[in-house]
């Protein structure tokens, strides 16, 4: 009797253990679905972002790589050229693909490159500070870095250059900066050294 008594309590615990569990399983499972989602929503599209500027300034590099300076480059020069990547044209104009506009070309305005021009400038404007804080501070490929000599962040008026010397406003940009940094209405302003 001592014995069934045992195992009837033994067979509940298991019960009680088995709901345990199953719930504590549910809960993870739950916790990882909702993290996933969240990470996903967070980067959706800065990765894609992040490639087209890769791929814009590659192609402006080849197609300046036989040329001693960047003379006459320009945003209107790039797409009479044809040297953007296929997904940035939308009517006649370069578009990011947060649907932002893009320039190329020298300083906040894109002007072009007079002759000795050794630099030029990739512009992304009218960013969201989301968008701003995932470029600004994407894990860009060491290939991407040895052609960089500063990223300016435009946040409403405010300037904020970002450099290999800068131990506070270092390359490449923390994420922690980024966010002190970008605002409502940002500009990101990748300077490209030959």
């Amino acid at each position: 009797m001592d014995i069934r008594k045992k195992c009837l309590n033994l067979l509940q615990l298991a019960k009680s253990y088995h709901r345990v569990f199953w719930g504590v399983l549910a809960l993870l499972f739950l916790c990882l679905f909702s993290s996933c989602f969240f990470f996903a929503q967070e980067n959706s599209g800065t990765a894609e972002a992040a490639t087209e500027i890769e791929q814009l300034a590659n192609n402006i590099r080849r197609y300046y790589q036989n040329r001693p300076d960047y003379w006459g480059l320009s945003t209107q020069m790039v797409l009479d050229k044809n040297i953007y990547p296929n997904k940035m044209l939308e009517n006649n104009q370069l578009v990011g693909h947060f649907g932002n506009p893009v320039l190329v070309g020298n300083g906040l305005n894109a002007d072009v490159l007079m002759p000795g021009s050794r630099h030029f400038d990739i512009i992304y404007k009218d960013l969201n500070k989301k968008q701003c804080v995932g470029l600004a501070s994407f894990k860009f490929s060491r290939d991407f870095w040895l052609g960089i000599s500063e990223i300016s962040v435009i946040s409403d008026g405010q300037s904020q250059p970002f450099t290999w010397d800068d131990e506070k406003n270092g390359l490449p940009i923390q994420k922690n900066r980024a966010k002190a940094v970008c605002k409502g209405n940002n500009t990101i302003i990748w300077h490209y050294e030959q």
